[in-house]
């Protein structure tokens, strides 16, 4: 058994030793939710990078938001019994999620967005293997590479810790993340109010349960699309992980949070010159 705070590494040879540690029956069955909405140029290396995983006991459950261009038919096209369909009426990442969680019947939860992909076909057998060697704990995890298609490719890992969420700081993305099912009866889905930093606001969520359990490793197993940026995406991010850190850490922190922040000071400059232009009209 794994506590919070600890961490799993393993190595190339180690991963072949844990491959032969168990047989296929009992690996638990993982269901991978995948949204989408428009996205007939991405899905298919998504739903290829998880089709040609190593591993015995898989579902794909995608929720289309009423894409219009080629996306139903592109997932169409796969006949693959292991792919399911679901639609609703509009595009919201959390709410769609959720809808994914509600049908699936896996033990294990992951969630991957148009453009991701696994690293490696053994990724879901050894993040299953991990989940097995601690007990089946709440949720495993490791690490992703980052990318933007204008910079250089990062990895995020970190500690799931209470002074890493207070800092508004992921230990690794959403997609780098199993959820044992259970999990979401114990804290709860998504909270479909955030548009961007749901999966932040579930972290908080899991970390501050003492009951839940975690198992992690330092392996990169995930690409993660990080896709267009925009200074409005900025914005939302910037006030949702205020607006968490003080719903579960309180003012101080909140403060604290903020003068460490470049963005906040960013910002405050920009609506300070416009201000000024509104006003006086001149730069």
């Amino acid at each position: 058994m794994i506590k919070k705070g600890e961490k799993e590494e393993y190595s190339w040879n180690q991963l072949t030793q844990i491959e032969d540690k168990y047989h296929d029956y009992e690996y638990p069955k993982v269901s991978i939710v995948i949204p989408t909405y428009q996205s007939e140029e991405k899905i298919a290396i998504t739903i290829d990078s998880v089709l040609i995983q190593d591993y015995p006991d898989l579902e794909i459950i995608i929720v289309d938001a009423g894409s219009t261009d080629r996306t139903l038919e592109v997932i169409k096209n796969y006949r693959d019994d292991r792919i399911t369909l679901y639609s609703v009426s509009e595009y919201h990442r959390y709410e769609m999620l959720n809808k994914g969680i509600s049908q699936s019947m896996g033990l294990y939860i992951n969630f991957l967005f148009p453009g991701d992909f696994y690293i490696h076909r053994e990724t879901l057998r050894f993040m299953m293997s991990l989940a097995l060697d601690h007990d089946q704990p709440h949720m495993v995890y490791c690490g992703t590479l980052i990318r933007d298609g204008r910079k250089e490719a990062k990895i995020l890992f970190r500690k799931l810790s209470l002074a890493n969420l207070r800092k508004g700081l992921q230990p690794t993305s959403l997609q780098s993340c199993w959820f044992r099912s259970d999990t979401f009866k114990k804290i709860g889905k998504f909270n479909r109010k955030y548009a961007l930093r749901g999966g932040f606001d579930l972290m908080c969520r899991f970390c501050l349960d003492e009951t839940l359990r975690f198992a992690d490793t330092n392996r990169v197993h995930t690409d993660y699309d990080l896709r267009l940026v925009t200074r409005r995406m900025v914005t939302s991010h910037c006030v949702e992980t205020l607006k968490t850190i003080y719903h579960y850490f309180g003012t101080l922190t909140t403060l604290k949070w903020l003068v460490t922040q470049k963005d906040t000071f960013r910002y405050l400059k920009l609506w300070l010159r416009n201000v000024k232009i509104a006003f006086l009209g001149r730069r």
